[in-house]
């Protein structure tokens, strides 16, 4: 049934200059506890769906997670997004994943990607794809601020006459810290790439580098594949509360948010720890050991606070 309806939603998207297909990896969506090629629409090694936590795992270095379902840009412009975050502090000097699109083949196919990776300064940056691991043709994508906090990266591929005169353009956000990095350019594409785009479909997808090794320490929380070019995102459209104080100890007051909200918190790990409605006023977290944790609520920005 799942298989079925994404098919649905990838014919109507080439009708649709701003359609958009969103998977969440929850149970409501088919997703099975276990292997994430043994989900449908999605193949590769060493990832871990988790539907209770509504996310993937990676469970070790040089690992795929391919999205199976073709997309047929509809115009010159499709964008593939990715919700995540690393629950360890990464290194510097470090190449860390590879996020993009793929002309639909066996493991990665023909790729038209991004590199993502951390300088000696120990930021994290958008790099070329050429395999140089080097800067982007034009322009800077670069966060500052990004060790465990809630980060999406939008790729864009943007098509020309021809593959060399396409392009690929990215840029992050950091939706815990409300900041987001420049845009990234990257001139030309391979050739199966450009081809499938406009004919049997590509797909998108992920791939951690071997400097990440032997702990699941990328979770992805949604991918998004939309028709067009989103990278000029506005976090001013997600809305936003405070919590009354930070550190907490056993009371949480939160201000600015509907009563009836659902609120999630999440350990430093991405273990989902606690869950409630808002009751318009506080929260308790008396039960919460001490550290750093994540506060959610769809539609709004994540909040960090500490548990003393």
């Amino acid at each position: 049934m799942r298989n079925f309806y994404l098919t649905i939603l990838s014919l109507f998207l080439v009708i649709s200059a701003n359609a958009q297909t969103v998977v969440n990896f929850t149970a409501a969506e088919g997703y099975i506890q276990g292997n994430l090629a043994n989900n449908a629409d999605w193949g590769g090694a060493n990832w871990i769906a988790s539907p209770d936590n509504s996310r993937i795992e990676c469970a070790g270095g040089y690992s795929w997670a391919r999205w199976g379902v073709p997309f047929t840009v509809s115009g010159t412009e499709i964008t593939f997004e990715v919700h995540f975050r690393f629950n360890i502090d990464l290194l510097a000097n470090k190449l860390i994943a590879r996020m993009g699109f793929n002309d639909n083949g066996a493991n990665a196919g023909n790729i038209a990607n991004i590199q993502l990776s951390t300088l000696s300064d120990g930021n994290l940056y958008v790099r070329h794809s050429d395999g140089g691991n080097g800067n982007p043709d034009s322009g800077a994508a670069g966060l500052t601020d990004f060790q465990q906090d809630n980060l999406v990266l939008k790729v864009t591929l943007t098509l020309g006459a021809d593959a060399d005169s396409s392009t690929i353009s990215s840029k992050m956000f950091n939706s815990t810290a409300g900041i987001d990095s420049g845009i990234a350019i990257i001139n030309g594409i391979p050739a199966g790439v450009f081809t499938k785009a406009t004919s049997s479909g590509i797909s998108g997808f992920i791939h951690v580098q071997d400097a990440i090794n032997g702990t699941r320490n990328i979770l992805v929380d949604k991918v998004i594949m939309t028709q067009g070019n989103t990278l000029s995102f506005d976090r001013t459209a997600e809305l936003n509360f405070s919590l009354s104080q930070n550190p907490v100890q056993n009371v949480l007051g939160i201000t600015g948010l509907e009563t009836g909200s659902q609120i999630s918190i999440y350990s430093i790990s991405g273990a989902k720890v606690y869950t409630q409605e808002f009751n318009g006023n506080s929260i308790n977290v008396s039960n919460l050991n001490t550290g750093l944790y994540f506060l959610e609520i769809p539609g709004y920005s994540v909040k960090k606070f500490l548990k003393k």
